[in-house]
């Protein structure tokens, strides 16, 4: 037994005899940690890189994680600007120190399987991040879970949305494997789509519950004039055509309309199919506004796409073979909810840029005519209530993107956790159960005794960039090798150590940098 092995579903409580910082009254959970959507234990698999103890290390990543080989090559990192040595040299590679892991040891099958130990049954529709991690926290409690996916594949938008050059389908199908392994209580039946092979009605029926992550699978629309044209298209649409091995001839220039992840792998996925030598993403914001991730952003401008800021679309016309984007310049406005400024029209600032097709990455919005029909789904969303999961059927709740909106994976795998701890509490019959948090647990682990750690500088793969064979899309960058991840792991400030559970003061260190 491990610090770990507890059910993630009830709210945490130390198991006898282990050491877990959690029971300190006086432990506060590193940034990375807090700032993870599942509670990772960053700082216990840092350190356990470090001793060399990468089975500790793996245990300590998957946790809370049951889709650690994905998150090792596409998560968003949230960690990384939560790091406290990010305003000095830069943040740990957090992520890239879990890929060095997942991809030593995640193939391997772990010993610890869930056993059926309930009579309910909950039904999934869908099998993305939230659908999986929602099921295997379910099937962790002891209950049997039948997914039901629309497709031929497992994975949702990890198989039909990033494109292979970023994420590897064997390395999709790591998690799966391991997963479906664990998951003694897991059923899955692909090709079955809502609406069409099963009801709705039929799902309460045969179910004690029912979870609706449904993904956001449909792009939308510009609202332009000219977005018809055949050789417009939306980012989610050419995204899904080229996970599923097309390889289109492209025109010479391609624009992308867009400026968050979908837009990224869009104008990278182009860049790479034949006929395509010139990328340019025109966004209505400025660089410092883009949602896109800051990695991605400069892997992008690396391969050689061109950025066109604070530029709106107004319309699409055609000249000859080709099609001319209309635009107009904008600058900033007040402030939005989010943080941002919204963009303003600049009066007769009007200019067009020539193309041979535009890829529209201006969002993602959910659709299921049998939901619609019954009155589930509402401004683009299935309509569900964040502190209990629920939709207007209490027998029905929703989680991921088709609920809440385009997110990110790791994101929508906290919203299965959430659903799953909510539909656990309704089957207990529990009317108001305490609110759903992540359970930051830890482990005593030694820092690394480098002396020279306020040295060691951050330690970047190898970027590939396109390669030579860009149509076959090879990954874009190296795993570190060992001497690499431990010299990145030193390089971490073990702010989980601040408390006393060592010698030195992480608030020393940043006087280093001051």
């Amino acid at each position: 037994m491990s610090v770990y092995d507890l059910d993630r579903i009830s709210v945490p409580v130390s198991p006898p005899g282990l050491c877990d910082d959690t029971a300190d009254s006086h432990y506060v959970p590193a940034p990375c940690q807090v700032a993870c959507p599942v509670g990772t234990d960053a700082p216990s698999y840092i350190g356990f890189i470090w001793e060399k103890k990468y089975s500790e290390a793996f245990e300590a990543i998957t946790a809370t994680n049951p889709l650690s080989s994905i998150c090792g090559r596409v998560c968003d990192a949230p960690c990384e600007p939560a790091c406290r040595r990010e305003s000095s040299d830069g943040a740990v590679q957090i992520r890239n120190l879990k890929r060095f892991v997942m991809d030593k040891l995640g193939h391997d099958l772990p010993k610890t399987q869930f056993m059926v130990s309930r009579p309910e049954s909950i039904g999934i529709v869908g099998s993305g991040p939230a659908g999986l991690t929602a099921a295997f926290d379910l099937c962790k409690a002891g209950f049997s879970v039948t997914l039901y996916e629309m497709t031929d594949r497992i994975g949702g938008t990890m198989v039909w949305g990033i494109p292979h050059f970023r994420l590897p389908s064997g390395i999709i199908d790591e998690d799966i494997q391991r997963l479906q392994h664990q998951c003694l209580g897991l059923t899955v039946r692909l090709n079955t789509a809502l609406g069409r092979d099963v009801m709705l009605d039929e799902l309460k029926q045969c179910h004690d519950a029912v979870l609706l992550t449904i993904g956001a699978w449909w792009g939308k629309p510009m609202g332009i004039q000219g977005e018809d044209h055949p050789n417009v298209e939306d980012g989610v649409s050419f995204l899904r055509r080229i996970n599923d091995g097309e390889r289109p001839t492209l025109p010479h220039t391609v624009i992308v309309v867009g400026g968050g992840d979908v837009a990224m792998d869009a104008c990278r996925a182009a860049l790479r199919l034949p006929g395509c030598k010139i990328v340019k993403v025109v966004y209505r914001r400025g660089p410092d506004e883009i949602p896109a991730r800051k990695i991605e952003l400069h892997h992008a401008q690396k391969e050689g796409i061109e950025f066109i800021y604070n530029t709106l679309q107004t319309g699409i016309r055609i000249e000859g073979d080709n099609l001319l984007l209309q635009c107009m310049r904008t600058e900033p406005g007040l402030l939005e909810e989010d943080g941002r400024r919204s963009p303003v029209i600049v009066e007769n600032s009007n200019f067009e840029i020539s193309c041979g097709m535009v890829i529209a990455a201006v969002g993602q919005k959910a659709g299921n005519k049998v939901l619609d029909s019954a009155g589930f789904i509402d401004l683009d969303r299935v309509q569900t209530d964040f502190a209990s999961m629920r939709t207007k059927d209490p027998k029905v709740f929703a989680a991921g993107d088709g609920a809440f909106g385009g997110s990110t994976i790791v994101m929508a795998m906290h919203h299965g956790q959430r659903a799953a701890y909510y539909i656990q509490a309704a089957l207990d019959k529990i009317d108001q159960p305490i609110a759903y948090r992540t359970p930051y647990r830890t482990r005593r682990v030694p820092v690394a005794q480098d002396l020279e750690w306020e040295q060691l500088g951050l330690e970047e793969p190898i970027f590939h960039g396109v390669g030579d064979e860009p149509e076959t899309f090879p990954e874009i960058e190296d795993t570190y090798d060992e001497s690499a991840a431990m010299r990145e792991a030193a390089r971490c400030y073990r702010c989980d150590a601040e408390t006393g559970s060592t010698d030195y003061s992480v608030r020393h260190r940043e006087d280093l940098f001051s």
